[in-house]
């Protein structure tokens, strides 16, 4: 069974819009006697966005301006990923209930070579060294998004029920990789303006 994944203000924010904001999710799989079944997706819950902030007033050499500067570069990008994964939330939902004709669409599919591009863009920015860890947690959660996806385009191949299987683990492994992104992003937003602050 396939559960919403609602995204992180980004996801989205994906920490970026904390990233400019920071969106978080709680695993929550279910069992269930059918091997078949698949179990519940991650659900992302929104935490409070960073309060917004231009590089440009702050001191020109703070960690802080660079994680902004940071922000500012993801969010678009984040902004984006955002939409696909509300939609694609929205398919995995009408999913419930073996009601798999609507995952074989093609709009996964179309979504998926999208967020694949998302990701290698993601992975050409630079991030700074604070946020290499966090930026790397990113790029994890969209492949793994984007891995889910291809095994339910081979699912709409073969009509094999494992490949569904392995589609809800690689969600919930996207799910909680998004998860420790936007915590540790939103703590080291925190920690750098605490320094900031004390530095002035």
């Amino acid at each position: 069974m396939l559960r919403k994944c609602s995204l992180w203000i980004v996801a989205i924010s994906l920490i970026a819009a904390g990233i400019a904001c920071a969106r978080g999710n709680r695993a929550n799989p279910s069992e269930s006697n059918n091997p078949t079944r698949i179990p519940p997706t991650v659900t992302l819950v929104p935490t409070p966005p960073v309060p917004p902030g231009d590089p440009g007033e702050l001191p020109p050499e703070t960690n802080l301006r660079e994680l902004i500067s940071y922000a500012n570069w993801m969010q678009p990008i984040l902004t984006q990923a955002g939409v696909i994964l509300e939609r694609d939330g929205q398919i995995l939902k009408k999913a419930e209930g073996d009601q798999d004709a609507v995952l074989c669409t093609g709009q996964l599919a179309t979504d998926n070579d999208t967020m694949k591009n998302l990701v290698v863009q993601v992975r050409a920015i630079a991030p700074p060294d604070k946020a290499q860890a966090i930026h790397d947690l990113v790029i994890q959660s969209g492949t793994a998004w984007t891995e889910a996806l291809d095994e339910v385009d081979r699912f709409c191949d073969t009509h094999n029920p494992l490949h569904k299987v392995s589609a809800a683990v690689k969600f919930w492994e996207a799910g909680v990789a998004l998860q420790d992104a936007g915590n540790r992003f939103w703590l080291l937003m925190m920690a750098e303006g605490v320094e900031d602050w004390v530095q002035r």
